[in-house]
């Protein structure tokens, strides 16, 4: 029998917030400098769709509602949004070591327009809105373009 490899496993929520306008909300990662959607680790005692919330208010300081579909309802559960998709990948970190994430990605907008934005210089080195077909120009890991797009479009019939 094989030998399998044992993977550390992370959960991680994300949020691709998009304005309505052909714009979606990245920003900079402090420590691998590439742009990104706002997200990170789901604390303990949290549901992803909270923590895909609170980590774009901590990183950009804008406030996000989840696009999703009607929830299902029973007295006897609490029912969760759905995210747009759920990915793996493989993250380098020289404090953890090499590791994985399993990332709930919500598709968001803003909860209050207008609202100006407000990088958490701690994590984050800059934040700001990007037009949904200028990402691919930008230092990102190589899915997120093609992430963004289909997030985008498939907003189109849920907003």
């Amino acid at each position: 029998m094989p030998e399998t490899e044992v993977v550390i496993r992370h959960t991680t929520a994300s949020a691709v917030v998009l304005d309505g306008n052909g714009q979606v909300l990245l920003i900079q990662h402090r420590k691998s400098g590439l742009w990104l959607y706002p997200g990170g680790h789901v604390d303990a005692n949290e549901d992803p769709a909270s923590a895909a919330i609170r980590e774009t208010r901590e990183e950009t300081g804008l406030a996000v509602t989840i696009i999703t579909g009607p929830l299902f309802v029973h007295p006897a559960v609490r029912s969760h949004p759905v995210p747009f998709a759920i990915i793996e990948a493989p993250v380098k970190d020289d404090t953890t070591g090499p590791h994985h994430h399993i990332d709930m990605v919500y598709v968001c907008r803003p909860a209050t327009a207008g609202k100006p934005l407000t990088a958490q210089l701690a994590e984050v080195d800059a934040v700001r809105w990007v037009p949904v077909t200028d990402v691919a120009r930008l230092h990102t890991p190589t899915e997120l373009p093609n992430l963004i797009t289909a997030a985008a479009s498939w907003a189109k019939d849920h907003w």
